[in-house]
């Protein structure tokens, strides 16, 4: 998560001990008032003294309707979810599950822009098994873009002689199959699931760097990140050599939701029409060797 800046931290700690002060004066406010009526019931020259003070019953009511006021708006701001959070890449599944757990819509719409399709593809993979074609069976599309793995690319790539980046065929290779494994393993399961829910599972590939990787749920949900790792390893086949990989499973991801505000409604629809664009510029994702023997 972002480390807030100095001067948004210099504000949040101001609003914190005002809340507190504020606590602390009317709390002390309404403690006098009590007090002073119970010292009026008993010792009459207080209570001859506060006879007839006409705006003294209404400036305690509108003491305690402020009290009120702030409380009731200080729970409310509580329930309201966060314009948006952070959460781990590991934690999608339980939003996927979520997804499919609610009555609506008529149908559920994953859309993700990733490097192999891994991020997305095990959790949704895991909860469409648990889930099968019990509770609420209605449709699921899933529609995945990855980079085109055919295409040169520097990242991933290799380290030269120099140590710079260059473009690794094989390294490429491996990349796209593994990401052809995982439509494949949609594929199957969407199989599997015939007649009891309906999956529609497809992946396309754009000659795009393979930094950014988002996921939203329906038109409600975004979860957004980078791949913020570039690792160098060791390959050994065909030949060994120092290969650039990407990471970022572990990273996290800021999560917006439409019923935060318009802030995150703006970030999703910004997202949606992205992805949207992307998706149609793209092409399918080209078919392992095995497929034409």
């Amino acid at each position: 998560m972002v480390a807030p800046s100095g001067r948004h931290s210099v504000r949040e700690r101001a609003a914190a001990s005002w809340v507190d002060a504020e606590s602390a004066v009317t709390k002390a406010l309404l403690l006098g008032v009590f007090c002073l009526g119970l010292v009026a019931q008993f010792v009459q020259p207080v209570g001859d003294a506060l006879e007839g003070k006409a705006y003294l019953g209404g400036a305690i009511l509108s003491l305690v309707g402020y009290v009120l006021y702030a409380e009731v708006r200080r729970l409310n701001d509580a329930l309201r979810p966060e314009a948006r959070d952070e959460i781990r890449t590991e934690d999608l599944r339980q939003y996927f599950g979520r997804a499919l757990a609610a009555g609506r819509p008529e149908r559920i719409r994953i859309d993700a822009i990733g490097y192999t399709g891994e991020t997305v593809v095990r959790p949704v993979l895991r909860v469409l098994e648990d889930f099968g074609g019990e509770g609420h069976p209605r449709p699921v599309t899933i529609r995945i873009l990855v980079p085109d793995f055919t295409a040169p690319m520097a990242i991933p790539g290799k380290l030269d002689g120099d140590g710079k980046a260059v473009d690794d065929p094989d390294f490429r290779a491996a990349l796209l199959a593994k990401a052809q494994g995982f439509a494949a393993a949609l594929d199957e399961l969407a199989q599997d699931l015939v007649g009891r829910r309906a999956v529609d599972a497809r992946f396309r590939a754009l000659h795009i760097t393979p930094l950014l990787k988002f996921c939203l749920i329906n038109d409600e949900e975004l979860f957004d990140g980078i791949y913020d790792e570039v690792v160098r390893k060791t390959a050994r086949t065909p030949a060994e050599r120092q290969v650039l990989d990407l990471m970022g499973y572990r990273a996290s991801l800021t999560r917006w939701h439409v019923r935060s505000g318009a802030r995150a409604r703006e970030k999703v629809a910004q997202r949606r029409e992205l992805f949207d664009i992307l998706w149609d510029l793209a092409s399918a994702l080209p078919e392992p060797p095995s497929a034409h023997a």
